[in-house]
């Protein structure tokens, strides 16, 4: 994601750096990556944590610019734990690590025109390392907003922190017949867009039983504005003029 010339990596599960290298966004490999925010520490959204440090602890890498890490509390004991188990292999060769924990309500600025990123606490059952999950709502210079849910069930949080925006990452993990607690089936994924009233929607963070459904359609039901179906390698925009762009 870029944000007024601010690139972020967001919630890097397993596989994430190899498909980013692929789809073009980050031609300089690891050295283009200088900013990582986490919505919470379940493998499937920080596995690559992993293979982040590991590559950055090889010698190939040029960039000597500070890696910065936002994530929910826990974060910190998170890579102390890693370590434990990887030892020097996770320490980077020339950068310094600057690790963050936030909280809802936070403000970090992204550059100095202004853009921002905000994590607001969302609905999803943390049983070990951290007791909050988080979603985050970006804002650039001329105000245009986009806010990514992370995985939540129907919130208000959720709710409030996407009323209104230009464009809704918004997860739909199951259908409506398998309901998952601390997830969004494709009734409650129209419901909150009904609420929120955002500019356009993109699902994400679909199990393959929902990918097989016209998500689309289904939230549709409920929502009457622009819902798309995310897939790989999809690139999205927020413009004055909202469009999309093939990988």
């Amino acid at each position: 994601m870029t944000v007024d010339g601010t690139s972020l990596l967001m919630d890097p599960g397993p596989g994430a750096l190899v498909r980013l290298v692929r789809c073009g966004d980050a031609p300089g490999g690891v050295d283009a990556i200088e900013t990582v925010l986490l919505s919470h520490l379940h493998p499937d959204h920080s596995g690559d944590l992993v293979a982040l440090l590991f590559a950055l602890h090889s010698p190939l890498p040029a960039s000597e610019a500070p890696l910065r890490l936002f994530g929910p509390p826990g974060l910190a004991r998170l890579l102390d734990q890693l370590r434990g188990i990887y030892g020097s292999w996770l320490h980077p060769r020339k950068r310094r690590l600057d690790v963050t924990e936030v909280r809802p309500g936070d403000v970090l600025p992204l550059g100095e025109g202004g853009a921002s990123a905000a994590p607001f606490a969302v609905s999803h059952a943390q049983d070990r390392l951290s007791e909050v999950a988080l979603g985050w709502r970006f804002r650039d210079a001329a105000g245009r907003s986009l806010v990514y849910s992370g995985d939540t069930g129907d919130c208000p949080g959720l709710r409030e922190a996407a009323l209104g925006c230009d464009l809704l990452v918004l997860e739909c993990s199951t259908t409506d017949e398998w309901d998952v607690p601390g997830h969004l089936n494709p009734t409650q994924a129209g419901a909150v867009c009904a609420a929120a009233s955002p500019g356009r929607v993109v699902l994400t963070h679909q199990y393959p039983n929902a990918a097989a459904l016209d998500l689309s359609a289904l939230v549709g039901r409920q929502f009457a504005g622009p819902v798309e179906q995310a897939r790989d390698g999809d690139v999205y925009t927020v413009s004055a003029t909202p469009r999309k762009e093939p990988a």
